[in-house]
């Protein structure tokens, strides 16, 4: 790959790209959807980054999601929202904090529970 396709493919990204993680109320104002899910995807992958190199290195799963499951942007939202529903008091307490990831890890471990 040349130069020039590397740019565009940086300049591509980086128009949904945040230069801090959005807060919960920054997310649950859905101003730009787009980048929202942009991120969400990236916490995804970092959470089943996480659930590999936990069982690979203590045999523990942080959440049992099976692993031909692909989730759209809109399951993803759904959990995330149901997680902040559940717990509505905390994330209401901090609502200037990102902890969309923690609400998304809170989701997947009440979504996928390991039996």
């Amino acid at each position: 790959m040349n130069i020039k396709n590397v740019a565009i493919i940086i300049l591509f990204f980086s128009n949904h790209a945040y230069s801090s993680p959005p807060t919960i109320e920054e997310y649950q104002d859905n101003n730009d959807i787009e980048a929202h899910n942009t991120y969400i995807y990236g916490l995804e992958r970092g959470l089943d980054w996480a659930n590999e190199y936990m069982f690979q290195k203590h045999s523990i799963e942080i959440y049992c999601k099976p692993s031909d499951l692909s989730l759209s942007s809109k399951q993803l939202r759904k959990i995330i929202d149901k997680a902040i529903q559940k717990n509505i008091t905390f994330y209401a307490k901090y609502k200037n904090a990102p902890l969309v990831g923690l609400a998304l890890r809170n989701g997947y471990i009440d979504t996928f529970p390991c039996n």
